[in-house]
């Protein structure tokens, strides 16, 4: 449940909180994490960043439609996506194309379902 960045990394729990932290502070006795993500409150299943770290996506498969995404620069959370009416299902699987331009998520329905960010202009 720990994923890292070239500057972040953000470690889920299992009561749902992700601590985002600066790479280079996580070694230290008495570091501190930039954010604590409590949007979620069942087990973090998958965390992932996109290839630039700008975004970091968590998500848990004990609750329907239970994916965040985090702008690790402003350190909030998306507050527009996803919306009570985008299917996710159970979360079990994502992962950010390449060039962030698209976030494929999948769901324990069997379903891969693409979504397309346009933030970002390449695929």
């Amino acid at each position: 449940k720990a994923v890292v960045s070239t500057q972040s990394t953000g470690i889920g729990s299992d009561s749902g909180v992700v601590n985002l932290y600066n790479k280079d502070d996580i070694y230290k006795s008495n570091s501190k994490p930039l954010r604590a993500v409590m949007n979620l409150t069942t087990e973090i299943n998958r965390t992932v960043f996109n290839s630039s770290g700008e975004l970091l996506a968590i998500s848990s498969k004990d609750l329907k439609h239970s994916l965040r995404l985090l702008n690790t620069n402003s350190l909030q959370c998306v507050p527009n996506w996803p919306t009570s009416n985008t299917p996710l299902a159970h979360v079990t699987s994502l992962n950010f194309s390449p060039n962030s331009g698209y976030l494929g998520v999948g769901n324990t329905k069997g379903k891969a379902l693409l979504y397309r960010l346009t933030h970002f202009q390449s695929f």
